[in-house]
């Protein structure tokens, strides 16, 4: 006797594709978000921001701040110690105002400047809104508080004269550096016992030009003539420094050339200055090449005239 075995395949029942799981509720997103933008970084699925962009000192929404800071604070917003994310926390609150607006139904004015009527919080929130607008809500507190920190931290004059401190004592050391390096480092015995420590420490001596006494002279924020000289002079001082090894192994000699790069620029500026004054105007920044423009910018970013903050 046969026995056939006869096996029945059922056909796979159809799946029907789950939803994707969020790894990160909207706060943990949103912190991760203000701390990326700490740092520079774009954030995490931001939103548009208004302004899109960079934005200098003449744009409309800049002016506002500037008015705004200056009616409370009593002083500009370039004089305060980051106008940069003070712009940037603005513009961060007119979107997410507005945004929050939208959600709760919350009638705004007409965005007109002759009015110039403050987008406040209250304004924009009709109440309402589920648990998006209360994320909202905490977002928008959460940059209000960084908003008022950053707005009374003014970059005093006090703080100046220490930077400025800085670059005299930084060029006092760096000269014993580069042409008498015993006199600082000689009762060490690692200085002593190390091959040829005395020539890098001579060689970091004129490199101290670029380094630390340029950036701390151009911490302080100059303008006209005196930006313009420490920025040729922040370009000019790595090129001596690179350069003249060539000619001359002293590193005395090398000190005293970044020493006349950065003279000769504060001459050029103040002399080119004075001339765009009679007669130049501001038509002169039109006739640079856009590679020395880019240069110049690029240079914004060291002297703490970051976007936002350019004139």
């Amino acid at each position: 006797t046969t026995t056939t075995t006869t096996t029945t395949t059922e056909a796979p029942e159809a799946t029907t594709p789950s939803a994707p799981t969020q790894l990160f509720d909207a706060a943990t997103l949103a912190e991760a978000n203000d701390a990326l933008q700490s740092v520079g970084w774009s954030g995490v699925g931001s939103a548009p921001m208004q302004g899109e962009g960079e934005m200098t000192s003449d744009d409309p929404f800049v002016k506002r701040i500037d008015e705004q800071i200056r009616s409370d604070m009593g002083v500009g917003l370039d004089e305060l110690l980051n106008p940069a994310k003070v712009v940037n926390l603005e513009r961060d609150l007119y979107n997410l105002r507005n945004e929050l607006a939208t959600l709760t139904g919350a009638t705004l004015p007409a965005d007109d400047d002759s009015t110039s009527t403050p987008l406040t919080t209250a304004l924009c929130d009709a109440g309402g809104g589920g648990e998006s607008a209360t994320a909202l809500r905490t977002k928008i507190t959460k940059k209000e508080n960084d908003l008022s920190r950053e707005r009374r931290a003014v970059f005093r004059g006090w703080l100046k004269n220490v930077f400025l401190g800085q670059a005299l004592l930084s060029t006092g050391l760096s000269y014993v550096m580069a042409t008498n390096p015993d006199a600082l480092f000689g009762g060490f015995a690692l200085y002593r016992n190390t091959a040829n420590m005395d020539t890098s420490i001579q060689v970091l001596g004129f490199w101290w030009w670029w380094l630390f006494i340029v950036p701390s002279l151009r911490s302080r924020r100059p303008m006209g003539a005196e930006k313009k000289a420490l920025d040729i002079a922040f370009l000019g001082t790595p090129a001596i420094s690179l350069l003249s090894p060539v000619v001359t192994k002293d590193t005395g000699i090398i000190w005293f050339a970044n020493l006349a790069v950065v003279a000769g620029a504060y001459g050029f500026a103040f002399l080119a200055g004075e001339e765009e004054d009679g007669g130049g105007g501001d038509d002169d920044d039109t006739k640079q090449p856009g590679w020395l423009k880019f240069v110049y910018k690029s240079l914004d970013f060291g002297s703490g005239r970051e976007r936002g903050a350019r004139q």
